[in-house]
């Protein structure tokens, strides 16, 4: 069995990475936990406790937060709910245990990182595919009536189980990935096929109408466009695609009903029915119900009374909806100052400092906007509360640190040479 595996090694982890990527987006938490527990059951076979030894000082940013979070077990008061948070970020030592012995080098991530497009290519064609197949059933009478409620959304999240910022979460990753290839010298032909890909995705993420993911968006290209400017030089190459970007960008807003009224509810909005929205305000009011959830400026109420605490605090705040139906804080950052207090919350963002400042030094312009995209869902979303957003991050930041092992050095380093 072992010389089965020595064998085939690298078959055998592009599989397994490739079920990891197709179970996490088109099955159940479960079954992508039983695929992250062979993974971890693969790797043990190629253990060496030297390279064990290198992962934690490399992720021990994580195992901070991890420590953290499992350190707050003991001052929190409902331990059952506690102890299923420190079961969701045990993802965090599992993936550290696969990148410690699992050998990856440049080329095969790229090769995962291919194979992880192409299951979020068929993840999003197989969503249009059934809400295409729905309009059709329905007898719309107007193509206007695809970009509605029903079509677009929650509607088109649910395909596949997935809510919109989670599905635009792992589509923008997507994006990053094409236009770091397409940077780079490639065939005609296959430019061609990112660049269309590129396309497909960003009407799919306002279809999917996740107002953070949208701005994500925005900004990723803005970036890119910049990048592109200062490192070729091309200055009015450049403004041609900044006009052509924000003129698709108006067009799309504009045309796109649901998108168009969600970024009005921000602000304020009243339909012809005397129905109110105001989105802005509302999520004013819940971050600040929210701080003020924490009873414990240092160490914060503990992981298992977040959700407890949270209710109290909406409750006092007349969020009768948000207490009724148990949101989130739908911030991260104050999920984790409510959970373990300044603590926590400085944790959580020296992590992100850590590995965007490490991947600036090293010029590895991927991971850093990996780092960028998913600090500012943060902002609106607690990302890592869900299996799917802790389990897709710690996954993709271990490959995209496998990039590069030795540190760059000015004018000879190869992986400036590449960009």
């Amino acid at each position: 069995m072992l010389k089965f595996f020595t064998r085939n090694k690298k078959s055998l982890t592009t599989l397994l990475f490739f079920l990891f990527f197709l179970s996490l987006l088109l099955t159940s938490n479960d079954i992508n936990t039983k695929v992250i527990m062979v993974m971890g059951l693969f790797s043990l076979y190629f253990y060496q406790w030297g390279l064990l030894k290198t992962s934690c000082r490399q992720y021990y940013p994580l195992l901070l937060l991890f420590f953290i979070i499992c350190f707050s077990l003991i001052y929190t008061d409902n331990l059952a709910v506690g102890l299923h948070k420190v079961q969701r970020v045990a993802l965090i030592p599992a993936a550290i245990l696969v990148f410690s012995f699992i050998e990856l080098p440049p080329k095969r991530v790229y090769s995962i990182l291919k194979l992880f497009v192409l299951v979020v290519l068929c993840t999003t064609l197989y969503s249009h595919i059934q809400t295409i197949a729905l309009f059709i059933a329905n007898a719309e009478p107007s193509f206007r009536n695809f970009f509605n409620l029903n079509y677009s959304y929650q509607a088109l999240g649910s395909t596949v189980g997935l809510h919109p910022t989670y599905y635009s979460y792992f589509i923008l990753t997507a994006i990053a990935i094409l236009l770091y290839f397409l940077r780079n010298k490639s065939r005609l032909p296959f430019k061609i096929l990112m660049f269309l890909i590129i396309i497909y995705f960003s009407f799919f993420i306002v279809h999917l109408s996740s107002r953070i993911a949208i701005v994500v968006l925005y900004l990723l290209f803005i970036f890119n466009i910049l990048f592109f400017a200062i490192k070729q030089r091309a200055l009015a190459k450049s403004l041609v695609w900044l006009t052509v970007l924000h003129l698709l960008l108006v067009f799309t807003i504009l045309n796109i009903g649901v998108t168009k009224y969600r970024f009005q509810h921000i602000f304020g909005f009243t339909y012809y029915t005397g129905y109110k929205v105001n989105d802005g305000n509302h999520k004013l009011k819940l971050w600040n119900a929210a701080i003020s959830a924490n009873e414990n400026f240092l160490i914060g109420n503990g992981m298992g009374d977040v959700d407890a605490s949270l209710k109290v605090a909406y409750t006092k705040a007349a969020l009768t909806k948000a207490a009724k139906e148990d949101y989130n804080s739908h911030n991260q950052y104050i999920e984790y100052y409510v959970g373990l207090g300044v603590i926590g919350l400085v944790s959580f963002c020296f992590l992100l400092a850590y590995y965007i400042i490490h991947f600036y030094k090293r010029r590895n312009i991927l991971g850093f906007q990996f780092i960028a995209i998913t600090a500012t869902i943060c902002i609106t979303e607690c990302l890592f509360t869900r299996h799917h957003g802790l389990a897709f991050f710690v996954f993709m930041l271990g490959l995209l640190w496998k990039l590069q092992n030795e540190p760059v050095e000015k004018k000879t380093s190869t992986a400036l040479k590449d960009y």
